[in-house]
């Protein structure tokens, strides 16, 4: 199964100025998420669609995973590096 992937506006707003290796860390990550979304931490027990992932080495993408319509949608993305 493959997902697609959404950028909340946030998140599109969050990815200005990202530096160009930053960038590319996350394009590789979120390929990888598209096969494996579940290979992620989950940010509450409550909600397990509700995700996080590293990226590169200081980035943070949190995302909502929907199984049913195979969709993951990214709203946050912090960089700190």
């Amino acid at each position: 199964m493959s997902y697609r992937v959404e950028f909340h506006a946030s998140a599109l707003a969050q990815l200005d100025g990202l530096p160009r290796p930053a960038f590319d860390a996350l394009v590789d990550r979120v390929g990888k998420l598209v096969g494996a979304p579940w290979e992620s931490e989950v940010l509450d027990p409550a909600e397990p669609t509700f995700r996080q992932c590293i990226f590169g080495s200081f980035g943070l993408l949190s995302f909502h995973a929907d199984e049913g319509h195979e969709l993951i949608r990214i709203f946050d993305v912090t960089w700190a590096g």
